[in-house]
């Protein structure tokens, strides 16, 4: 085999070689996934919120109106070339314990149980009365020194 014919054919294995590394998605991963091993340190009945916090680390949410509620949220986007990312993978624990501290119950919710929320791009309306241009101009004139 000639040089020649060997860096062709070293040429052509390099390019085929970054043409399937083009085909792999980039991974982002958001958020806090405990890892299984982890979990399995968690009993629910026995762990406290310290044990909890140990093992797996601060809760991503604390329960707005119940601080006995902990949550764990993440979520895991692949982009693939030059399309908008995708959300593959969007997981919550919710973490309830009770008055003293003690872990009773796990949940797990998946992307089937969060429900999408729409917003609106309405305004709110509020009391008062709309001001003119000219109003917002001279209405400070002759309110001063009185």
């Amino acid at each position: 085999m000639s040089a020649r014919q060997y860096f062709r054919l070293a040429a052509l294995a390099g390019g085929a070689i970054l043409a399937l590394a083009a085909c792999e998605p980039k991974v982002a991963l958001r958020g806090n996934d405990p890892l299984e091993s982890r979990l399995e340190q968690i009993a629910v009945g026995q762990s406290t919120k310290r044990d909890v916090a140990s093992a797996i680390g601060t809760p991503s949410m604390v329960g707005t109106f119940d601080d006995s509620v902990w949550y764990y949220m993440s979520q895991r986007k692949e982009t693939w070339a030059f399309y908008n990312p995708e959300v593959v993978e969007h997981k919550v624990l919710a973490f309830h314990f009770s008055a003293d501290g003690v872990l009773q119950e796990v949940q797990t919710y998946d992307e089937e149980s969060l429900k999408e929320i729409s917003y609106r791009d309405k305004e709110t309306p509020t009391s008062g009365r709309t001001m003119s241009l000219f109003e917002q101009l001279f209405g400070n004139f002759g309110k001063v020194g009185s």
